[in-house]
């Protein structure tokens, strides 16, 4: 069995014994799945022609409360939330040491934890509607602002945000590979 050292350059979190890039894994892949049911959606409101307010994605069919998927959206974009500002914390010391690249940090902590605090915020909004109007519509800011559907709208801020995960990802994936190497 090889035993894998960290070089003095790596962060303590890419150690085996580390919960960090196992938990960096799930959140790539947790997400990864939510962006595909937001990519379901919109195939469901573009090619299969269904009402905007009934694309409900694959889980949104099975879990609902108050004829609305908004509760579930909310839940996994609170608990991704989360768990951006955990990695920002942990990947101050891979952009400090030149692992990710400060580009990549600040894409991250822009396009990553910006855009998904923003997206919360949304959220916020769309449940206040789900609640006042006992299901919807509940519309939120962008789409009323920005004259776009909340179906268009989300499956862009979940891919940018996505998107701006996988890029510190990626470095972190290429270092761990290094390292193994050594």
């Amino acid at each position: 069995m090889t035993q894998i050292t960290v070089s003095s350059r790596a962060p303590r979190s890419l150690a085996p014994s580390s919960r960090f890039f196992p938990f960096f894994a799930t959140v790539v892949v947790v997400q990864g799945v939510h962006v595909i049911e937001h990519i379901v959606q919109l195939l469901q409101v573009t090619v299969f022609d269904v009402p905007d307010d009934k694309a409900l994605g694959l889980l949104g069919f099975l879990i609902q409360f108050n004829g609305t998927e908004e509760y579930l959206h909310f839940g996994f974009n609170l608990l991704y939330l989360t768990s951006l500002y955990v990695l920002a914390f942990a990947l101050m010391d891979y952009a400090a040491t030149g692992i990710v690249p400060r580009w990549a940090f600040k894409t991250f902590v822009i396009g990553g934890v910006g855009l998904e605090s923003w997206h919360m915020t949304e959220h916020m909004v769309i449940i206040w509607h789900v609640i006042r109007n006992h299901g919807c519509p509940c519309p939120g800011i962008g789409d009323r602002a920005l004259n776009v559907s909340d179906t268009v709208l989300h499956f862009f801020y979940n891919t940018i945000a996505y998107s701006a995960t996988v890029v510190p990802f990626w470095f972190v994936m290429k270092e761990r590979r290094r390292i193994r190497l050594e």
